[in-house]
């Protein structure tokens, strides 16, 4: 029988979501113009050739989501997959990234996401995590509500908008999240379009571990709050946590890994992300340590084989979930469909159920 597939990373969030200077002024109101997007589009995915800049994400934003709803979005990506394939929908909170007002908050892009999987025709298909941001007012409460009344099954982080994953005010949610099985995803490749854009404050510029002020710039910082090891002090003080670094490390650090050699007993600073990762992935002490392949391995053709090998260390396979990253990926439409069929045929079925079907399960605190 095939597998029930779980793409465990994808998107319904619109354009009513996202800041209204995410793009610098008048450039983003014009965009707004059907036959100017559709010209830019194409433009921009000619000449980006997969670099995730700001532009190219704006546009594909632009492309799938502008003037529809989540549930417009999320039909585009049901139907490029079997029928019966559950998504982990992934809502984003760019509120506090300093890139000015969001037409539709937080708040209300959960209630739609709630109002989405009460639908008889999407409750088994429909997996809501809730966004979680450290400088969100009473953001304990609300997201504890949203896991206990609303049917959100898991927490998302995305630290490069402005915070710390160990923020202290996160660590409540932590603690919860352990003690009650409740899976957290979050963003783990470098700071590309969706970054925060503003002067680092004083709460940013404090390690959240030692109390001591950073004292590093903008780029640096943010690439500081998404890089693995950030994660370390999470692991050891909640070792029962399930908790997915989104992305493998990065489509980027996936071509340093290729294309640059690295000595393993050298300094990790110089470590592509990926080897990080997976150096993570082997600890018996990070048992409840996930990655997944959203974005990075539908980012260029070669990578499925790179995964495939990584795969063949047993500590690793266990603990790798699909997902696409629909709709991010600037390759997305017609090539969502095209290139995870491609992964299924070159992993195979037996690896292909193992990260697409049991890995989820166990991740979801299902199996």
């Amino acid at each position: 029988m095939p597998p029930r597939i779980t793409n465990c990373h994808v998107h319904t969030f619109t354009h009513d979501h996202v800041p209204d200077r995410f793009l610098p002024f008048p450039l983003g109101s014009l965009l707004r113009f059907g036959p100017l997007r559709r010209g830019l589009l194409a433009v921009v995915q000619h000449f980006d050739r997969g670099r995730r800049s700001r532009l190219a994400r704006y546009a594909k934003i632009l492309q799938v989501s502008f003037g529809l709803s989540q549930e417009d979005v999320f039909k585009k990506v049901r139907n490029f997959y079997p029928r019966g394939t559950r998504f982990v929908v992934l809502p984003m909170d760019m509120e506090h990234m300093g890139a000015g007002r969001v037409t539709k908050l937080i708040g209300e892009q959960h209630a739609e996401l709630k109002e989405l999987r009460e639908r008889d025709e999407y409750r088994e298909l429909v997996i809501p995590f809730a966004a979680v941001d450290a400088r969100q007012e009473n953001v304990v409460e609300k997201t504890k509500h949203l896991l206990e009344n609303d049917g959100f099954r898991g927490i998302k982080l995305y630290p490069p908008i402005g915070y710390h994953p160990y923020d202290p005010a996160l660590r409540p949610l932590y603690s919860y999240a352990a003690e009650r099985g409740v899976p957290v995803m979050t963003h783990c490749s470098r700071p590309a379009g969706v970054q925060y854009r503003g002067k680092p404050t004083k709460r940013m510029l404090t390690d959240p571990v030692t109390g001591k002020p950073l004292r590093m710039g903008r780029k640096e910082l943010l690439t500081l709050f998404t890089d693995p090891d950030s994660y370390v002090p999470i692991l050891e003080a909640y070792p029962t946590l399930r908790i997915c670094l989104a992305h493998f490390g990065g489509a980027g650090d996936w071509k340093t890994y290729l294309e640059r050699p690295w000595d393993p007993i050298s300094d990790t600073g110089a470590k592509s992300w990926l080897a990080k990762i997976m150096d993570m992935l082997r600890l018996d002490a990070y048992e409840n340590l996930y990655t997944d392949i959203s974005y990075t391995v539908f980012a260029d053709e070669e990578y499925v084989h790179l995964l495939k090998v990584l795969l063949s260390d047993g500590r690793v396979r266990r603990r790798v979930l699909f997902g696409s990253d629909f709709y991010v990926v600037e390759s997305a439409g017609l090539e969502e469909k095209r290139i995870s069929l491609r992964v299924r045929s070159v992993l195979g079925e037996d690896l292909f159920r193992t990260i697409a079907h049991d890995n989820p399960k166990d991740y979801l605190g299902e199996a």
